[in-house]
């Protein structure tokens, strides 16, 4: 890519070697054109060999579109003088002759124009490229180093000068000491598994990413660098190269390592309090039960009575706050409904109330504390208060989605309560809920009670169209 203000001599320009190759070319060809056309003057003829002095005028307006005009122009006055003296009084200069020399200046100026809009947006794009916040390289077909901005250069120490032009993996060498294709390389070679050597490689469109520790970077201090690299295409969808991009995460990384040991720290913590709280209501729990043996006092045993109903809420709680350690930590997965039914199922006494989950074909892409969500459910439904005695959950598929419905035929939930069941609030009822509607929110799911009150409770459960699919039938 060539810029403004490039003369055809000077010693920086002669300094360059494609420079010089390039201005040895057009001289030869102006002076080969030139004389062919001198020679056919001399014969008496000049209609064809002036097509040859194009050749040229285009090259020297395409390579160094600045001075591609004053080029043409220069091209054609010598023509014009060798008409003027060694023409015969037939081929002297006539309008044909002068319609020639002006489409000459024309050509020149024209492909000057276009070149040099051209050069401007290649500039633009590589300014672009230059100035990225990421560190940015690219490559051509042939794995020649094309592009290679600040951003890398202060992150290996590499200089654009040592690697730009360079071919056989050169790049590799300021990350890797070695060379081997980067993603760029994987992607021009379009192998469609990365080598053993890169088992961290995972493709995310449109192109390849990959996240790993250079020990070397830094001043030997190391680096968790995340690649990624994607293809470039020409108008007709052809690879032409690819570009690729390193961002340095250490930072990241190791926030999120500290956040991972404190979370481990806590929970640790957690799990000792949860351990004491269930010692302790052992203990009390075998109080009550002496209590309800030794004494016949109806208020007395109507007294113990709460007491254990008391027991058995925080008891509850602790069950909810050994669910609240792990969400989010799995990621999510495409989860069987039916068995997540069965798995809560297992975890609760259901006593005389039936539970027919008819769930058998449908998964769901979920946290896969999805058994939770179904417990806490359940676990309403079991309360003495509701007085269910059969508990139903199907799945319909609809426009927006598919919903899992789960229903029972309790005393339902009040009107006035139901836009208050999945709040986090500070009395014990809906706590449940509430966890279960932030378990299904990370993949986007909702829940919802439509039932009728005095008729059951109905839950509905509403997965977008691309979180389910039926075991089976084709999505």
């Amino acid at each position: 890519m060539e810029t403004g203000g490039l003369q055809f001599t000077g010693p920086n320009l002669l300094k360059d070697p494609r420079h010089r190759g390039r201005i040895l070319l057009i001289g030869v060809l102006a002076l080969v054109t030139l004389g062919a056309n001198l020679a056919g003057i001399l014969l008496g003829f000049t209609v064809v060999l002036t097509h040859l002095l194009y050749f040229p005028v285009i090259l020297a307006a395409y390579w160094y579109p600045r001075r591609g005009l004053l080029f043409s122009v220069l091209i054609t006055v010598l023509y014009g003088i060798f008409i003027f003296i060694f023409a015969t009084p037939a081929t002297s200069i006539d309008l044909i002759s002068l319609s020639r020399m002006a489409i000459l200046i024309l050509v020149g100026g024209v492909v000057s124009f276009l070149s040099k809009n051209l050069a401007q947006s290649e500039q633009q794009l590589h300014d672009i490229i230059e100035f990225l916040p990421d560190a940015t390289f690219a490559i051509d077909r042939e794995g020649r180093v094309i592009a290679w901005n600040r951003a890398v250069e202060e992150l290996t120490g590499v200089k654009k000068a040592a690697v730009l032009g360079q071919g056989d993996y050169a790049y590799a060498l300021a990350f890797y000491h070695e060379r081997r294709p980067m993603l760029a390389g994987l992607i021009i070679s379009g192998e469609e598994k990365p080598a053993e050597k890169y088992p961290e490689v995972r493709r995310e469109a449109p192109g390849l990413v990959s996240e790993v520790f250079l020990p070397h970077l830094h001043g030997g201090r190391g680096a968790h660098i995340r690649f990624s690299a994607t293809a470039l295409v020409d108008a007709h969808g052809t690879i032409t190269g690819a570009i690729e991009s390193i961002r340095d995460i250490t930072d990241r990384v190791m926030t999120e390592k500290a956040l991972e040991k404190t979370s481990n720290q806590l929970n640790t913590q957690a799990g000792i309090l949860r351990h004491d709280m269930a010692r302790q209501l052992s203990v009390l729990y075998g109080h009550l039960r002496l209590g309800v043996m030794k004494f016949r006092d109806p208020e007395v045993i109507s007294f113990i009575s709460e007491l254990k109903k008391a027991a058995n809420g925080i008891m509850h709680q602790i069950e909810i706050s050994r669910d609240y350690r792990d969400i989010g930590v799995t990621p999510p997965a495409w989860i069987p409904v039916q068995d997540a039914f069965l798995s809560a199922a297992n975890r609760i006494d259901l006593g005389n109330v039936s539970f027919h989950p008819w769930t058998g074909r449908l998964l769901v892409f979920c946290d896969p504390h999805l058994p939770t969500v179904f417990f806490h459910l359940l676990h309403n439904a079991l309360k003495e208060e509701v007085g269910a005695t059969k508990i139903i959950a199907t799945y319909q598929v609809t426009d927006l989605g598919c919903v899992i419905i789960i229903e029972d035929n309790g005393t339902g939930v009040p009107d006035n309560q139901k836009a208050r069941l999945f709040e986090k609030r500070e009395d014990s009822f809906g706590r449940g809920l509430f966890l279960s509607g932030e378990i299904l929110s990370i993949t986007g799911i909702s829940m919802r009670e439509t039932g009728v009150y005095g008729k059951g409770a109905r839950f509905e459960i509403l997965i977008p169209s691309e979180g389910y699919r039926i075991a089976g039938m084709t999505q």
